[in-house]
């Protein structure tokens, strides 16, 4: 799919070359090959960018995940736009493909969190159609490095 000039690609392991220049504040952390190949060798596990000049300038990252008790959904993880981008369609665009490509997984939902004070996040999300949970959800995790 390309809309002005920005072109979005699922990438796998056969196109691992497009992250070779990606824009500042994209990704949290540089990314880092041997990580990368480890998320694409899960089928389940989905990376979609945004391109623009042969740069990365967004990405969004999703997981198809199985039940024992429900069908498969998808857990739209992250979704990250350089600031220079932002207010393009980009990041609707990028969580437009994720949701295609897990309808083509056998996705029968998805489903994305954000802080409640990630005033884009959330206006991105209402674009897209998403509908807001009104059970409000807390969040604990756990440090499992030695």
């Amino acid at each position: 799919m390309t809309t002005n000039g920005i072109t979005i690609h699922r990438v796998t392991p056969d196109n691992t070359s497009v992250l070779t220049r990606v824009d500042d504040d994209v990704f949290d952390n540089p990314v880092q090959p041997a990580l990368l190949n480890d998320f694409l060798a899960n089928p389940s596990n989905l990376l979609v960018v945004a391109v623009a000049d042969d740069t990365v300038v967004g990405m969004a990252t999703g997981i198809a995940y199985v039940h024992p008790d429900k069908p498969l959904q998808l857990f739209v993880n992250e979704v990250g736009v350089s600031p220079r981008y932002q207010r393009q369609g980009i990041g609707k665009d990028l969580v437009d493909s994720l949701l295609e490509h897990g309808k083509q997984l056998g996705c029968v939902e998805a489903w994305v969190a954000t802080e409640v004070g990630n005033t884009p996040a959330r206006a991105l999300y209402h674009k897209l159609g998403g509908e807001e949970d009104d059970e409000q959800a807390v969040v604990y995790t756990w440090s499992l490095a030695d």
